[in-house]
């Protein structure tokens, strides 16, 4: 396989965490993972799970969660044989229903993530996230969106 075949799909597999847990796509959320992949919230004070326990976590139903968008760019990717590691900013966007009917708290930031790859039977995977966020803003906004 080529270099830029393989750095492509590693984006691939990178793009594959988002779409999953913006769109609680669970089918694509394992796609961007090994079986035992972990993401690591630690550096920002949160936890470190496996994918399957954040999956697990996050699949609970929550009324209140309306939106989230986790766009990933400035990727940069080191290729070692069967293993890789890279590095990206994201910026994130969510929105829950607020306290008052018509509202949107929503939560905006940006961060880093690094990640640890390997290449498996299946293409490239995250063995290892590292989430660290470097902004984040917190405010309530009227819903401009009709939601049926």
């Amino acid at each position: 396989m080529s270099e830029l075949q393989d750095r492509l799909d590693i984006e691939k597999a990178m793009r594959h965490y988002a779409v999953g847990l913006d769109e609680r796509r669970w089918e694509e959320w394992d796609l961007a993972f090994t079986v035992e992949g972990v993401i690591d919230f630690t550096p920002m004070g949160g936890k470190r799970e496996t994918r399957d326990q954040m999956r697990e976590r996050l699949s609970k139903p929550d009324p209140a969660w309306l939106f989230a968008q986790h766009p990933l760019y400035n990727t940069v990717v080191s290729l070692a044989g069967d293993t890789a590691t890279a590095f990206s900013h994201f910026q994130m966007e969510t929105g829950r229903r607020g306290a008052v009917d018509g509202e949107v708290v929503r939560v905006s930031g940006g961060g880093s993530y690094d990640d640890t790859l390997v290449r498996t039977p299946d293409g490239w995977r995250i063995t290892e996230r590292v989430v660290r966020l470097k902004w984040k803003e917190t405010r309530t906004v009227k819903d401009e969106v009709s939601r049926g």
